[in-house]
């Protein structure tokens, strides 16, 4: 009886494991629609942009490497705006515990933010993406497929040379 539960439970580590793998997005491979709302209570898809190479900087107000490379997503954001032909969607993690609607909404009005923050109350976007630290940033290309993901803090001048690639 324990050899037989030791081998079950070593099965459905095993399982687990590979849906854990085949869930992650890869390079390459076509990404998801998702709506969420911003902080106007618009509802907006990723399909709403469909055409534009699309930045996704997944955040959070608790995260000190979030909050570091905020002010370099917004001017992104500005200057993305002047060309039209790509956006940047700053998906919050927003738990209702950690970061609540309206503590997002304090936090991008007192630092004076103009990008398009969206809430991801539910954790949908984040779960599409395999989101597993934050910050993560993901650039989707004009075709809707996943071009390039980085882990951790990153550059405006970074996404800006990785969106010239995709031109």
């Amino acid at each position: 009886m324990k050899k037989t539960l030791l081998s079950f439970l070593a099965a459905a580590m095993i399982i687990f494991g590979v849906a854990q793998i085949a869930s992650a997005i890869e390079i390459g491979s076509p990404v998801s629609d998702f709506e969420l709302s911003d902080l106007d209570g618009n509802r907006v898809k990723l399909s709403d942009f469909k055409g534009k190479a699309v930045v996704i900087n997944f955040w959070a107000t608790w995260c000190p490497p979030c909050k570091k490379e905020m002010p370099d997503f917004d001017l992104l954001d500005k200057e993305l705006k002047k060309n039209n032909d790509a956006v940047l969607l700053a998906v919050n993690m927003t738990d209702g515990k950690r970061d609540t609607e309206s503590k997002v909404k304090s936090f991008v009005k007192d630092n004076g933010y103009g990008m398009r923050v969206l809430l991801d109350t539910e954790g949908k976007a984040a779960t599409l993406y395999d989101i597993k630290w934050l910050p993560t940033t993901v650039l989707v290309d004009r075709k809707g497929i996943l071009h390039w993901q980085i882990f951790g803090e990153t550059t405006k001048e970074t996404i800006l040379k990785v969106i010239k690639e995709i031109k």
